[in-house]
C-alpha cells in the first residue's frame, strides 16, 4: 500500500483519538517498519491490517467501522491534495461511475506500482447506482467510506450498501447507492 495511506491514517487516528491512543496502537502493532511510515514509501497491506486490528481492540470499535470512517476522512484529504479529478464531475454518481476512467489512471501515473481495486459495470437507473468492486484486498468498508466522503463533498444524501459476491481469490462486491 502507498505510504500516503499510512501517514494519513496516523494523522486521522491522532485527530480522532489523540496521541496516546495513536502511540499505543503503533506500539502494539506488528508492522514491518515498527510504525514508521513515509508518504513516498510502499508498505505491506498486513501493516495496515495490524494497525487497524490493534486500534479496534484498544477502542472497542468494530474493524469495519474504523476502516469506513478512515475512508471517509481520506476522501476529503485526497481531493485537497489532488483536486483535479473531482472538479470534472457534478455529483456522486458521475464521479463514482467514472473512477476507473479518470481517477485510477491518474493514480497509476503517480504510483505505477499501486494495487488499486477495480470499479466496473456501473448501472444508473433513476436514483440508484450499482457498481462492482473487485480487489485483492477485503477493503469494501474502506471503499464505502470513500463513497460516503464523496457524497458529502457533493452535499448529497445517499444510502450506500454492498453485497459480497466473492471472497476468493479476489474480493468482489456489488455496491448499491441510492439517492434519498
Amino acid at each position: 500500500m502507498k505510504g500516503v495511506v499510512f501517514t494519513e491514517f496516523l494523522e486521522f487516528i491522532e485527530d480522532k483519538f489523540g496521541f496516546d491512543i495513536s502511540d499505543e496502537m503503533i506500539e502494539n502493532s506488528a508492522t514491518s517498519t515498527n510504525g514508521v511510515f513515509t508518504q513516498a514509501g510502499n508498505y505491506p497491506f498486513e501493516d495496515m491490517l495490524s494497525l487497524v486490528q490493534t486500534l479496534s481492540k484498544i477502542t472497542n470499535i468494530p474493524l469495519g467501522d474504523l476502516v469506513q470512517a478512515y475512508g471517509e476522512h481520506l476522501f476529503s484529504r485526497l481531493i485537497t491534495i489532488y483536486p483535479k479529478p473531482i472538479s470534472v464531475y457534478e455529483n456522486t454518481f458521475d464521479f463514482v461511475s467514472n473512477v476507473e476512467k479518470v481517477v485510477h489512471p491518474e493514480v497509476k501515473k503517480l504510483y505505477p506500482d499501486s494495487d488499486l481495486p477495480t470499479f466496473e459495470d456501473p448501472v444508473i437507473e433513476g436514483n440508484t447506482l450499482e457498481i462492482n468492486y473487485i480487489s485483492s484486498k477485503p477493503l469494501m468498508d474502506f471503499a464505502k467510506g470513500l463513497i460516503i466522503g464523496c457524497s458529502k463533498h457533493y452535499n448529497e444524501e445517499i444510502d450506500i450498501s454492498y453485497d459480497l459476491i466473492e471472497s476468493s481469490p479476489k474480493f468482489k462486491a456489488r455496491f448499491t447507492l441510492t439517492k434519498k
